[in-house]
């Protein structure tokens, strides 16, 4: 959903192909995310993908990799505020303009949580996953330090802002939307303020 004016640079593209990639890889896994399956929902022929990915093993990288540097751009942009309900407030607008803006980064994201494969996917993830906690203030390492009131809250905030996310299908509708998805992460959050 990145807006665009006439012709798609090479970067846009790569960043498309990279999102519509890391959405297949949350839905079906490494293993079972094919080279084509990420063509045909791009728009794009198989070869004109190896050309800019020279195999899956790269392209899966790439797209893996392009998630978790998204993540850790929206926790370094919120570290600098202070833990509370300012902090949370901007993790809640880093992690919705994403969500809204990339759906591929927000289901790897939400199967950075969630993800119980065979595959290496799960573990591939684990950046992700201890990014986005720390955008809250949580410490993966030690999680159970945090009440278990703030890990459920944080957690149906982040799951409702994933799941609202993937909803808009259009760029339109999901900038109408941000407000909305932005007030439902806050309630979650448990804060009376909007």
């Amino acid at each position: 959903m990145t807006p665009r004016r006439g012709r798609p640079s090479s970067e846009e593209i790569d960043r498309d192909v990279l999102d519509i990639t890391a959405g297949l890889i949350a839905r079906r896994g490494i293993k079972d995310t094919a080279v084509q399956a990420v063509a045909d929902q791009a728009g794009y022929s198989k070869a004109g993908i190896l050309a800019r990915f020279t195999n899956k093993e790269s392209l899966v990288d790439a797209a893996l990799a392009q998630c978790t540097a998204q993540t850790e751009v929206m926790l370094a942009a919120v570290t600098e505020v202070p833990a509370g309900p300012d902090r949370d407030a901007a993790a809640l607008a880093g992690i919705t303009d994403l969500a809204l803006t990339r759906p591929g980064w927000a289901e790897l994201a939400l199967a950075a949580f969630t993800l119980r494969r065979g595959d290496d996917v799960g573990v591939r993830l684990e950046p992700v996953a201890r990014a986005l906690l720390a955008a809250f203030g949580i410490d993966m390492e030690h999680a159970d330090a945090t009440s278990l009131e703030r890990r459920a809250r944080v957690s149906g905030a982040f799951g409702a802002i994933a799941m609202l996310a993937l909803t808009y299908e259009t760029e339109a509708s999901a900038t109408e939307a941000r407000p909305y998805v932005l007030r439902v992460g806050w309630s979650a959050l448990g804060h009376d303020r909007v």
